[in-house]
């Protein structure tokens, strides 16, 4: 069993326990949260894990993906949108933050979120930086 797999099983039981918890919490307001993650967790491993054994089955695929995952090309797409993932998303950020402080929410929530986007970009610079100084 390859390391990822191992992680993917081992985060597919996680999910499981999370979602048992979760239901086991009803009343609490962490039972939802934790129902939430322990889902997430359980598709997110399940459809990894599956992928990993579609893609073991046929050694065309297998080539294929290897392939795309070096190639210059798909990797500048994939960059590209990330790129323009980070743009949408610095548009909808300040519009829901200031909802958030419209709804009277609790001030460290409303200041967690900004500092989130605070530090979403300072790497943004840590990396433009890094890069211009590079060419």
């Amino acid at each position: 069993m390859t390391a990822q797999r191992a992680r993917d099983v081992a985060g597919l039981i996680l999910g499981r326990v999370l979602v048992l918890v979760g239901i086991a919490l009803p009343e609490e307001r962490f039972g939802g949260v934790l129902l939430g993650l322990g889902a997430g967790m359980m598709g997110m491993c399940a459809a990894r894990l599956y992928t990993g054994w579609v893609v073991a089955k046929d050694p065309k695929l297998a080539k294929q993906v290897r392939i795309e995952e070096k190639d210059e090309r798909m990797v500048y797409i994939n960059s590209f949108a990330k790129a323009k993932a980070f743009d949408f998303l610095h548009f909808l950020v300040p519009p829901f933050l200031l909802v958030l402080s419209l709804a009277k929410v609790r001030l460290w929530i409303l200041l967690v979120g900004v500092g989130i986007y605070v530090v979403d970009w300072v790497v943004y610079f840590i990396f433009y930086v890094k890069k211009t100084r590079e060419m």
